[in-house]
């Protein structure tokens, strides 16, 4: 199975030999990936509604997986407990509403709990929400998918209270990537901070976001 360039950058995140969870599957694709791969040995394909998990009971039966990939009707993470999976992956959704969906499962801030997000928009809000519940971003990956520049995230929840600039939840560890997509993500992101400033408090973040992108040029 193709997989769109935006979910193998996702799929690639996954740590090799993990049972995976996917919220919010929509067509089960990435599950069947990582399982063709070989990457995951157990999967969990879930979605909001019937319409999505039947097609995702499509796709899991063309790729002969019944046994492999189970199907779950859940609200986020709300028909699922602790031991389901070893990584848990969302992708597609904006990352307020990832955010949101974290909030209301507390129990995945345990140690060791692996994050995979793919935000389509708002990624400050989902860095924000990791940095505040005792998770570090480990890495963060991007990709071109038709024209469009898109990127991904692994968290790990260490419980550690880290010290972050200003301006970290709006540039992640992108910061770090000289490549021109990273690059292109930066300064959209920029570009948002900046219109904003003149609704909300964030002088610091953004002074702090200049300077650092700065640096890269």
């Amino acid at each position: 199975m193709k997989l769109r360039p935006r979910l193998c950058m996702t799929a690639a995140l996954a740590p090799p030999g993990c049972a995976v969870a996917d919220i919010g599957t929509d067509h089960a694709r990435l599950p069947v990936h990582l399982l063709h791969e070989g990457r995951c040995p157990r999967a969990i394909a879930s979605d909001i509604a019937e319409g999505p998990l039947e097609s995702a009971r499509k796709t899991v039966e063309r790729a002969g997986l019944q046994d492999k990939i189970e199907l779950r009707l859940s609200n986020g993470f709300q028909e699922f407990a602790p031991e389901d999976a070893g990584c848990w992956i969302m992708a597609g959704m904006g990352g307020t509403l990832m955010a949101r969906l974290l909030e209301a499962a507390p129990w995945l801030q345990a140690p060791g709990t692996v994050l995979v997000a793919q935000p389509m928009r708002h990624a400050d809000d989902l860095r924000a929400w990791l940095i505040a519940h005792g998770f570090v971003i480990e890495i963060e990956a991007v990709c071109m998918d038709a024209g469009r520049p898109y990127h991904a995230l692994r968290a790990v929840h260490d419980g550690i209270d880290r010290q972050y600039l200003p301006g970290y939840a709006h540039y992640g560890e992108l910061i770090h990537n000289p490549g021109p997509i990273a690059r292109e993500l930066l300064a959209r992101e920029l570009r948002l901070l900046e219109a904003r400033q003149q609704n909300t408090p964030t002088k610091e973040a953004l002074d702090d976001f200049r300077a650092r992108y700065l640096q890269l040029h």
